[in-house]
């Protein structure tokens, strides 16, 4: 009798295993998280103010049974190229140095700062892959976005440049955004490798919203058209898969 028993669960095992290997044989219902990092040029006005930027994402997504998908998603958007160093230069002696509270050359860094928040919707189409889950894809989102010129004091005392006055310099622009995605995205049918890749494009439309530029002296009320392209890679966690396997 152990005999026996112990070779039906050798048999129950291998049917679960078996189960748990063929995951996506149809279109399923997927709830997840998606972890994703983006490179991107500029473009339009934001070329003139800043270079090339990465974005460091998350978000939820939901795809339905018909390949149909939608979620939202966060973006901390960074650079290191500024292309407007002279935006302190009403504080800057006549070499261009910044001088600290001691009498000394401050060291000032610039950098590129912002976020987007947005909704999307897309959907695939199973013409590659190894499931009816994976594909080609086509993504759309709208959103807000906004970027500044982040100014660091390194370990300095800069009362010139402390936290109140730097809003008088780092050029804040928020505006209404849009953005669409083309790529493939992946499900494995073992559950363990799940990725999308993809070129992406954004369009801000955003305006300075400080009430007064320091350095100019003037108002910024300017209406701008802020670009961005590159390529976008996400991992995806999926949340809940089912099988359709019956044994």
């Amino acid at each position: 009798m152990n005999l026996n028993f112990i070779a039906l669960c050798l048999v129950l095992t291998h049917g679960a295993l078996s189960a748990q290997e063929q995951v996506y044989d149809a279109t399923d219902r997927i709830p997840s998280l998606n972890f994703n990092a983006a490179f991107h040029l500029p473009g339009g006005d934001l070329k003139d103010r800043f270079g090339s930027s990465f974005m460091f994402g998350m978000g939820y997504q939901l795809k339905g049974e018909t390949n149909y998908y939608w979620g939202a998603e966060v973006s901390a958007l960074v650079g290191s190229e500024v292309r407007a160093p002279n935006i302190i230069d009403v504080v800057t002696v006549d070499d261009g140095d910044v001088i600290n509270v001691n009498g000394n050359i401050a060291e000032v860094r610039l950098w590129e700062r912002g976020a987007q928040g947005q909704l999307f919707v897309g959907k695939i189409f199973p013409v590659i892959g190894p499931n009816k889950n994976s594909g080609i894809f086509l993504q759309a989102g709208a959103g807000y976005m906004y970027h500044k010129i982040r100014i660091e004091t390194i370990g300095e005392a800069v009362p010139q440049l402390n936290d109140d006055l730097k809003k008088g310099y780092d050029r804040l622009c928020m505006g209404f955004a849009t953005s669409q995605v083309v790529g493939y995205r992946h499900f494995s049918n073992h559950q363990r490798i799940n990725f999308y890749i993809g070129l992406e494009f954004i369009q801000a439309f955003t305006e300075d919203v400080r009430a007064y530029d320091y350095n100019t002296r003037s108002a910024n009320q300017d209406k701008r058209l802020d670009l961005l392209s590159g390529l976008k890679f996400g991992w995806t966690l999926p949340l809940f898969q089912k099988t359709h396997n019956q044994y």
